[in-house]
């Protein structure tokens, strides 16, 4: 039987008792008249984790923040004494668990591979397919945090409950988990999100397993812990309540350039339609972000990357907001074709591009690799250029030239985690149990050193052999970094984001994660930005304030 799990609601306030003198004698003549002291006024108690999360699992040392119900939660316990706060939602057959694994932590790079490998080895043993469609640093009130969202395929319809057993087994010496048998839906393809942090030295793990068909309900009602944003350790410290004021500028949200190299190699025709198969939602969700943004498209042939692809006019090289027909003209840039190169090197092509007519000096910057293939210069030192006389790059280079770029980039690209630092490491790809991918999105191979960018500097990386419908998830992710990027509006904290309250020329905004109307939160690397979609976008000169709590230092 499941421990009873001791719940803390939202935060009350202590009131001072209120004195009364006694009243005077029966002589009207000597009476004094009945003294009242002012009454002192409430004192508000000083706001801590522990008295404004919405539940607190002591056992799993867990707080968990925002609007959620607190029946969905229990607890049980690990072999090895580990708590864990367990959801099972059965109005959206959404099942998860919270742990912090007490064993010592310093490497969130680390922590996160050591586990990520244990979950798909479980999964892989049970014959689940799986391709990641979000791999990103992000952050929470607590600091740094991987956010990892997994595609599960299964030939035969599997029981949502059955993963998160298989995911606690990994973590209890494979032994079975007491837990509840509420959710009882079976399904073919599934979704995991992942998020991963490290607090006081020590990991913790939030898990959410669910039908993929059931993915706009579970990101409405658990989104905020998917990405740990309304999650914590159960730490005894103050939380700080802070206003930050921001004025919409003249010209609306900043501009953001977005360059895309993509693999044109024989093996790359299901991908590229892929890619153009997004458009109609891509260039919506754009649009209602009201971002100024540019689109362009470069190969990864070295031999005629360094100019971008031209739309149908024969001369513009990006889509933007002006653009007629941009939806018809993004599916012919997106689908450069597959007679180049088998020798892609999407580095070089991106460093080499000629940018002039492109690249504006005050726009944010963001690169999407599209691969299914190594990056070959710096895996395989193997890259022809016309002409000669050019000495190939190693990862080191490019990675310190990246870096220094201040762009985000982003890796749509294999699965696999090998990395070659320099030509005097060994390839080694036969050790990389990661290396060859395949699913209804293609097959691809490789994909280390594009993920390692991504990683490096903020953005995401997704498995192009996915699924081709759940390439959307893709999309939204770069929409989201694009969105922060241009935001006018980043806090000056990690806020708790159900403590977040926005108001515009003094009328409060509602919060809209479906990105229609409202605003929403972008956590990244670079802090967290605050974004306003359709009709509650700001007009020039407006006021925003944005009130929020978060961890004091």
């Amino acid at each position: 039987m499941n421990a009873k799990l001791p719940l803390l609601s939202a935060m009350t306030l202590v009131t001072a008792s209120l004195l009364t003198a006694c009243g005077g004698g029966s002589d009207s003549n000597n009476s004094q008249p009945i003294i009242k002291p002012d009454p002192k006024p409430p004192v508000e108690e000083e706001a801590t984790v522990q008295n404004t999360a919405t539940l607190i699992s002591e056992k799993a040392n867990i707080a968990v923040f925002g609007n959620v119900d607190k029946k969905y939660f229990t607890e049980t316990q690990l072999a090895n004494g580990n708590g864990v706060l367990l959801l099972d939602d059965g109005d959206i057959n959404s099942v998860g668990f919270a742990l912090n694994l007490k064993e010592k932590q310093t490497d969130l790079n680390k922590f996160v591979s050591n586990i990520l490998d244990q979950f798909n080895k479980a999964l892989a043993d049970n014959n689940a397919k799986s391709n990641v469609l979000v791999n990103k640093v992000s952050t929470n009130a607590q600091g740094e945090v991987v956010n990892v969202t997994l595609e599960l395929d299964f030939p035969n319809d599997v029981a949502i409950a059955d993963i998160r057993q298989l995911l606690l087994q990994s973590l209890n010496e494979g032994q079975l988990v007491n837990v509840p048998a509420i959710v009882v839906d079976k399904d073919k393809k599934l979704r995991l999100d992942l998020a991963f942090w490290i607090a006081n030295e020590t990991g913790f793990i939030w898990a959410n397993s669910y039908a993929q068909k059931q993915d706009a309900k579970v990101d409405a009602r658990y989104g905020d812990l998917n990405l740990a944003s309304n999650l914590s350790s159960n730490a005894k410290v103050k939380l700080t309540k802070v206003t930050n004021t921001f004025t919409q500028n003249n010209q609306g949200s900043n501009a953001v350039d977005i360059l895309w190299s993509i693999d044109s190699s024989g093996s790359m025709d299901e991908e590229q339609k892929n890619l153009a198969n997004g458009a109609n939602q891509f260039f919506s969700s754009l649009n209602k972000a009201g971002i100024d943004y540019r689109l362009a498209v470069n190969t990864q042939d070295a031999d005629d990357c360094k100019n971008l692809r031209v739309l149908t006019d024969g001369k513009t090289q990006f889509i933007d907001k002006t653009t007629p027909n941009a939806q018809t003209e993004w599916e012919k840039l997106s689908q450069p074709g597959t007679w180049d190169s088998a020798t892609e090197t999407g580095f070089y092509c991106v460093r080499e591009a000629d940018l002039s007519q492109f690249d504006r000096p005050t726009a944010k910057n963001l690169v999407v690799f599209v691969s299914d293939e190594p990056e070959n210069e710096t895996y395989k030192q193997s890259i022809y250029v016309g002409g000669g006389g050019y000495i190939a790059r190693d990862f080191t280079d490019y990675k310190n030239y990246f870096l220094k770029s201040g762009a985000v980039y982003f890796a749509i690209t294999g699965t696999g985690t090998t990395i070659r630092p320099n030509f005097s490491d060994s390839p080694s790809s036969y050790n990389d149990p990661s290396w060859n991918c395949r699913g209804e999105g293609g097959s691809a191979t490789g994909g280390g050193h594009f993920k390692e960018i991504a990683r490096l500097t903020g953005g995401s990386s997704a498995s192009i052999c996915a699924n081709a419908a759940s390439w959307s998830v893709v999309f939204d992710e770069i929409i989201k970094a694009a969105s922060g990027l241009a935001s006018n509006f980043t806090l000056t904290q990690n806020p708790i984001a159900s403590t977040v309250k926005v108001t515009v020329g003094g009328v409060v905004v509602a919060r809209d994660t479906t990105h229609q109307n409202g605003y929403d939160l972008v956590y990244s690397t670079q802090g967290t930005s605050l974004v306003f979609y359709g009709t509650a976008i700001p007009k020039a000169q407006q006021k925003v304030s944005v009130e929020y709590s978060y961890f004091a230092k």
